[in-house]
Order: C-alpha cells, then sequence, then structure tokens
C-alpha cells in the first residue's frame, strides 16, 4: 500500500469536521503570529511559506505581505501560483535536501505541520535560523507526540481513514515532537523568546520563536 498515493488530498480536508478540530486552531494562531508581524514591519513583510499546501491560510493573512511559498509537491506550488493573489512572489517545488539559504532572508518564516517530518530537525532549524533576519520570528506546528491522545487517534481512526483512501500513516512522522523537545530543539538553533503551547484538544503544538 502506498503511503502517498492521493495523500496530496487530504489538504482538502482541513475546513471540514471532524478535521477542522486540529486545523482551524492552527490557523487562527498562525493569521494572530502573521498579523503581529506585520504590526511591527516598516514596509511589506517578506514571509516564506515551508510546506505550502493549498494555503488554506491565505484568505486570513493581511495585505502588504510579500510570499514565497515552498513544498516538496509541485501540485501544490502550481496550484498556489494559479489563484494569480498579488501576496504571492514565488512558488517554488523544492526536495529535502535543498539549499533554503539560496531562497534569500526573511522577516517571517512559517511552516505547518512540516517539522515532524524532517529526519534532522537540529540541522534544519539552524538553517531556517540563519535565513530569518534580525528581529524576525517563526512560527511551526506539529503534531503532539508529548501525551497519549494522539498515538491513539493515529493508530485508531486516522489509520483507518488513510487505508479506506489509499495510504497509511505508518511512519509518515519520522521525527515526533513533545513540548519539551520542541523547546529544546528551537533554542539549540539559536532562537530567542521561544515559546511552545498547545492547541487543538492537545493534539497539537505551536512554537515561535524570534532571531
Amino acid at each position: 500500500m502506498s503511503r502517498s498515493r492521493d495523500y496530496f488530498s487530504n489538504h482538502g480536508r482541513v475546513r471540514s469536521f471532524p478535521w477542522s478540530l486540529y486545523h482551524e486552531p492552527l490557523e487562527r494562531s498562525l493569521e494572530s503570529f502573521i498579523r503581529r508581524r506585520r504590526e511591527r514591519c516598516q514596509g511589506t513583510l517578506e514571509v516564506l511559506v515551508i510546506g505550502c499546501g493549498l494555503m488554506q491560510e491565505l484568505e486570513y493573512l493581511p495585505e502588504n505581505i510579500r510570499v514565497t511559498a515552498i513544498d516538496i509537491d509541485s501540485r501544490a506550488t502550481e496550484a498556489l501560483a494559479s489563484r494569480q493573489d498579488p501576496r504571492i512572489a514565488v512558488t517554488k517545488a523544492v526536495t529535502p535536501s535543498d539549499d533554503l539559504r539560496a531562497l534569500g532572508t526573511f522577516d517571517a518564516i512559517y511552516a505547518k505541520e512540516v517539522i515532524e517530518h524532517i529526519l534532522e530537525p537540529d540541522a534544519y532549524l539552524e538553517q531556517l535560523f540563519s535565513i530569518l533576519r534580525p528581529g524576525g520570528a517563526i512560527w511551526l506546528s506539529t503534531p503532539n507526540y508529548g501525551e497519549p491522545w494522539l498515538p491513539i487517534v493515529e493508530s485508531t481512526f486516522l489509520e483507518a481513514v488513510a487505508r479506506f483512501s489509499g495510504f497509511t500513516r505508518k511512519g509518515i512522522h519520522p521525527t515526533r515532537f513533545s513540548h519539551r523537545r520542541l523547546r529544546d530543539c528551537m533554542q539549540r538553533a539559536g532562537f530567542q523568546s521561544v515559546e511552545v503551547k498547545p492547541v487543538s484538544l492537545r493534539l497539537a503544538l505551536v512554537v515561535e520563536g524570534e532571531k
């Protein structure tokens, strides 16, 4: 059974129940983060979006931002480019081994449900720290493996849904974060004012940090 078969179609579920119970609190947190960074920026806020997917949150984001959106799935970047939103300046398909420093530097970076797919999160976060401008900030979300509820839900309900759709979730998150592990990884990468919060019925973690 293919783990990736039609997995991209899952992006279309985030606004429907019960998936919205997980994703809507993440979008509200992300919207707040971007608006706060926009208020602190004198000019256009340069934002890097990692793992853009269909970027459903775009409808909530403010004007006067300039987005560079990247994803490992070219269908995502092509779909985003086709929206012709003036805030989207660059869309680019990347591989996990690509050097993101080639993209330039940014005032804000966010990655929704990405870091759990990275095999070497310390090195990856250090790279993100290097392309964040001084005074800039990062926002990340990831499933919360620090409590027992998520593994139970994943191995039962979510796995049943995945198999019905033709793939499996087994091994899909090679790097699993608890509150402490996420905070420690951020701090080792150099981020300051690191704040980790459980959201989405404590099934997810959101972290912010500054440079």
